[in-house]
């Protein structure tokens, strides 16, 4: 079984599932299938801008984390992610939450993972809060796109998807 998803995800990336522009959005989703956002990548002079968003009324954003490497990732493990809160990279903004990363030193194909923690909120944007931990309602969130690939070794919903930096 291992060899066929490593197989797989070797024609899948040859078989070009790769976002190839210098700006596309994908869909973030929470819990596999709700969609509450989105992910915007895109190539703003020589940085790469990545933009966290929530779309779906009811929702906050709690904390991201988010992977960016000329290959792959090998872990599904977001607090190691070389980017999140602390990062001088992150910026909080309307709606979301925007990391400009410099692309200086990474080459054609990037390999993006991007992972958020997202809250429920009421109508007046409360926390709505768990009747038994009295905790916020959380849920983990992934952007996916066409193409996104598990991150192996595959035992959990987080994706990754690959951007080609076309130069202007």
């Amino acid at each position: 079984m291992k060899k066929f998803i490593v197989i797989s995800i070797v024609l899948l990336m040859l078989a070009g599932f790769a976002i190839t522009s210098s700006a596309d959005v994908v869909n973030l989703y929470a819990d596999q299938t709700l969609l509450v956002g989105t992910l915007k990548v895109e190539v703003v002079g020589d940085y790469l801008e990545v933009t966290y968003e929530i779309t779906e009324p009811g929702w906050e954003l709690l904390e991201t984390h988010l992977y960016v490497r000329d290959s792959a990732p090998t872990k599904s493990a977001p607090g190691r992610f070389p980017y999140g809160p602390e990062s001088s990279e992150y910026a909080e903004i309307v709606d979301g939450v925007k990391y400009t990363i410099d692309l200086d030193g990474f080459t054609g194909t990037l390999f993006i993972a991007a992972q958020a923690e997202i809250g429920m909120i009421d109508e007046f944007g409360d926390p709505v809060l768990d009747p038994i931990t009295g905790l916020q309602i959380e849920e983990t969130a992934w952007a996916i796109g066409e193409g996104s690939i598990c991150i192996p070794p595959c035992k959990n919903w987080a994706m990754y998807f690959t951007f080609v930096v076309v130069a202007p």
